[in-house]
C-alpha cells in the first residue's frame, strides 16, 4: 500500500491528494472513499483493475492527505470538488466508483453533471436508504449521544472492525493508517468535518432521485452490512433494501455476497474485481 501520492491544487485553500495508476488510454475509474476514510481503502481493487482501466483514487477534503479547512463538507460540496478535480485533470466520461458516503457523492455527481459520468460502480452506497425528516432527527440525536462525531483512535478501531464481517488483517492496516492521520492533524477540524458530513448525508436525500440516474450502474452490497440499513429505524435485510433502491434506477445491476460486511470491495475483492472487469467490457 505504498502508492505514490500526487496532489491537485484546485485553488489556494483546497488541494486534493490522489493516486493514479494504469494506462492513460484506458477507461478512467475515479474512486471515492466513504466517511472518515482515505484513498488507500481501494488498494485491493486498483492493484488488479489497473490492468483494465486507469484507476484514480482521491482523498476527499478533510480526509487523508487532502486539505483541511473551514469547508461546508456537504454532499453538494464534495460533488462539486469531484467535478472540479475531473476538470483539473482534464478527465471526461469518467466511471465513478464510490463506497458508502462516497457512493452517495458519486450518485449526486452523476445527477449534477451527467455528461461527465459514463457509468457508476457503487459499494454499499449511502443514499440508497431513505430517512424521513423525523427519522433523520432521531439518527442525528443518536449519533450525538453516542459521541460518534468525537471519533478518536478507539472509535476508529470500533468503526472499522464493525465494517468487516469477521476479523481481518486488512482492517488493522486501515485502522493504523487512519489513527496516524488523526494524530498528525487538528482533531477539532476533523470532528467538524464528520459532523457536517453526517448531517448532510441525512439532509440530502437521494432515494427519490434514483430514477433520474441514466448511467449503467453496478451495485455491490455485503448481506451482513451492519451499517446499511439502519436496523433500528428500518427493520429489513440489506439485500431487501438494496434491491428496492436499485429497482428505482433505470439500468442498475445488484450483486450481494453472504457473510460479508460494509467493506464489500475489500472482503470480496477477488469476486468484486472480476465483476468490475466484466462490467468494463460491456460496450459503452
Amino acid at each position: 500500500m505504498n502508492s505514490t501520492i500526487l496532489y491537485a491544487q484546485l485553488d489556494e485553500q483546497l488541494t486534493i491528494a490522489y493516486t493514479d495508476s494504469g494506462a492513460k488510454n484506458k477507461p478512467v475509474i475515479l474512486f471515492i472513499h466513504g466517511l472518515a476514510n482515505y484513498l488507500q481503502v481501494w488498494h485491493w481493487n486498483t492493484m488488479v483493475l489497473q490492468n483494465e482501466a486507469r484507476c484514480i483514487a482521491i482523498d476527499l477534503p478533510g480526509n487523508g492527505h487532502s486539505s483541511r479547512g473551514s469547508f461546508d463538507y456537504t454532499v453538494d460540496f464534495m460533488s462539486k470538488t469531484v467535478i472540479r478535480f475531473m476538470h483539473h485533470l482534464k478527465l471526461d466520461q469518467v466511471i465513478l466508483a464510490g463506497h458508502s458516503m462516497g457512493g452517495q457523492i458519486a450518485l449526486n455527481t452523476a445527477l449534477k453533471s451527467p455528461a461527465s459520468v459514463s457509468r457508476l460502480i457503487l459499494f454499499a452506497p449511502a443514499g440508497f436508504e431513505y430517512y424521513s425528516p423525523h427519522e433523520a432527527i432521531l439518527f442525528k440525536s443518536a449519533i450525538t449521544m453516542g459521541n460518534f462525531i468525537n471519533m478518536d483512535e478507539v472509535h476508529i478501531t470500533q468503526s472499522i472492525n464493525s465494517s468487516f464481517y469477521k476479523n481481518s488483517v486488512f482492517a488493522q492496516k486501515i485502522i493504523d493508517d487512519l489513527n496516524l492521520l488523526i494524530q498528525k492533524n487538528d482533531r477539532n477540524s476533523y470532528r467538524r468535518m464528520l459532523d457536517k458530513c453526517i448531517n448532510s448525508m441525512l439532509d440530502h436525500q437521494l432515494y427519490y432521485e434514483l430514477n433520474n440516474i441514466t448511467q449503467k450502474t453496478l451495485v455491490f452490497f455485503g448481506e451482513n452490512d451492519m451499517l446499511i440499513p439502519n436496523r433500528f429505524l428500518h427493520p429489513q435485510t440489506t439485500r431487501e433494501m438494496a434491491l428496492q433502491a436499485a429497482n428505482q434506477m433505470q439500468d442498475a445491476t445488484l450483486v450481494t455476497y453472504p457473510e460479508t460486511g460494509h467493506f464489500v470491495q475489500i472482503e470480496r475483492a477477488a469476486e468484486v474485481n472480476k465483476e468490475v472487469i466484466a462490467f468494463l467490457k460491456i460496450p459503452f
